[in-house]
This record gives structure tokens, C-alpha cells and sequence, in this order.
């Protein structure tokens, strides 16, 4: 009699045991910023499961959570420019996973989307924009440049499901030799810019001295221009003054025929 209520209790607490596993296995919380792709004995299921609590058939279906929160990923990409020059870029990108199409990416790819295909969409769209342009032109555009390679990543990544928040180049690093050719052509140009200013400071100073010398001589012609007729009979007055001055008392004499006198101012 005690063994049949041993056998008994010993199968109710299987059966309580097993009950409680299935009903473990019954529901699965989706944390916040996740979604639920549910599989059916590996078979990816049209629904995605939002957040919270959803049930499932135990041991049959199974939810893999996906996190669609925002994400950040560092590149770092080297190519040729235009004019062959290496060039090697550092994208930071931030990107997230639309919860809508969650389980087409999960059904495609899996969970290894970032290493399967963000990486190598970087990586791609750089080196097709840099080979579009010179190096010089990498640093003089790189607001264009960097618009470009986030339109071409977009082309890439968008039909998956994967949605680009941000996007910047943090840093570009040229080869040694083409540091220097830049330093050199920098140095140069300094050259260039001194010997414009100089040049530029000796034109404004003919400017000033011409100046001067256009003053001088209209001043020189307004000086001669007010030599007037008063200024001559003035002169002449100085002279008579000066005449007159020198006189020694004794008029003049005037004859006319001989020894006849016209004017004898003793008799």
C-alpha cells in the first residue's frame, strides 16, 4: 500500500514537474528596444513580437530576441584616390534595426548583421567615393565627400532593414610622402602670400608718393596761375621806385637840330 502512494506522489510531482516546464517554455518576455522573431522548428514566422510578454508553443516554436536599439560601429577603411594616393578613414556610424522587418534580416542573415553586412558596405562605399577623387580634394570636399559615401551605404544597407542615424569621418591619414608634398606646397604658397603682400605694400606706396607728386605740381600751377597783370605792373612800380631811387636831381635834356634846344629849363 505505501508503494502504490510512493509510485503516486512520484508521478503527480513528474506531472507538476513537467507542467511547470511547459509552462515556462510557454512565454518569453521581449525586453524594452527588442523585438521577438518567433521560429517554428527553425522556420522564421511572419509576426514580430513587440515588447513584453508572448506566448508560444513549448518545445515547437522558439523566440530570438533582436536588439533595435541604436547602435554605434567604428570603421576603420584605407583606399586609392584618384591620384593614387593611399588614404586611410575612420567612419563612426550609428544605425538601428527596423523592429518591423526584423525577422526578413533574422531570415536572411541572422544576428551577425554587422559583421555581414554593415562592415563591408562601409568598406565598400568608401573606397568607391575615394576613387572618384583626388587627394587634395578628400580634404578641401569632405562634407561632399562624406555625404556620398552615406548615400552609397544607404543604397546598401536600407533594403535590409537597417536604418542609418548618424554618420561622420572622424579622421583622415594620408601616406608620409604626401604629408610632406602638402607641408612643402604649404610652405611654398606662405612664400607666394609674403611676396603678394610685399608687392601689394610697394604698389601703395608709389600710389602715395605719386600722390604727393601730382599735389606738388598742381600746387606749383596754381602758384604760376596767379601771376596776374597786377603782379607785372607791380613789379614795374618796384623798378621805377628803384630808378628813382638812383636819380640825381638833373632833368633831362632834349634837342632838336643843331644847337637848337627844345626845352631849356635855365633860361
Amino acid at each position: 500500500m505505501e508503494t502504490k502512494k510512493i509510485v503516486k506522489w512520484s508521478i503527480i510531482g513528474v506531472l507538476i514537474l513537467l507542467l511547470i516546464i511547459i509552462l515556462f517554455n510557454s512565454f518569453k518576455s521581449v525586453p524594452t528596444g527588442f523585438v521577438g522573431v518567433k521560429t517554428r522548428f527553425g522556420k522564421v514566422q511572419d509576426t514580430v513580437l513587440q515588447e513584453g510578454l508572448n506566448g508560444k508553443l513549448p518545445f515547437i516554436e522558439k523566440i530570438n530576441l533582436i536588439d533595435c536599439r541604436t547602435k554605434k560601429i567604428e570603421v576603420n577603411s584605407e583606399g586609392s584616390t584618384k591620384d593614387m594616393q593611399t588614404v586611410n578613414i575612420t567612419i563612426v556610424l550609428n544605425y538601428n534595426i527596423n523592429k518591423d522587418t526584423a525577422n526578413q534580416l533574422y531570415r536572411e542573415v541572422g544576428t551577425d548583421y554587422e559583421n555581414i553586412i554593415i562592415s563591408p558596405a562601409i568598406l565598400e562605399s568608401v573606397k568607391a567615393v575615394m576613387a572618384q577623387y583626388t587627394a587634395e580634394e578628400l580634404v578641401g570636399k569632405r562634407s561632399e565627400i562624406s555625404a556620398m559615401i552615406l548615400e552609397a551605404l544607404f543604397n546598401k544597407v536600407n533594403d535590409n532593414g537597417i536604418n542609418i542615424s548618424e554618420f561622420n569621418i572622424t579622421n583622415v591619414n594620408f601616406s608620409d610622402a604626401f604629408n610632406q608634398a602638402i607641408e612643402a606646397k604649404a610652405v611654398k604658397q606662405q612664400e607666394v602670400e609674403a611676396a603678394k603682400a610685399d608687392l601689394e605694400k610697394q604698389k601703395i606706396q608709389n600710389e602715395k608718393e605719386i600722390s604727393v607728386a601730382e599735389k606738388d605740381a598742381k600746387v606749383m600751377e596754381l602758384q604760376n596761375s596767379q601771376v596776374t597783370d597786377k603782379t607785372i605792373q607791380l613789379r614795374e612800380l618796384e623798378v621805377k621806385e628803384k630808378m628813382i631811387e638812383k636819380w640825381d636831381g638833373k632833368l633831362p635834356t632834349t634837342t632838336l637840330g643843331e644847337g637848337n634846344a627844345l626845352f631849356n629849363i635855365g633860361n
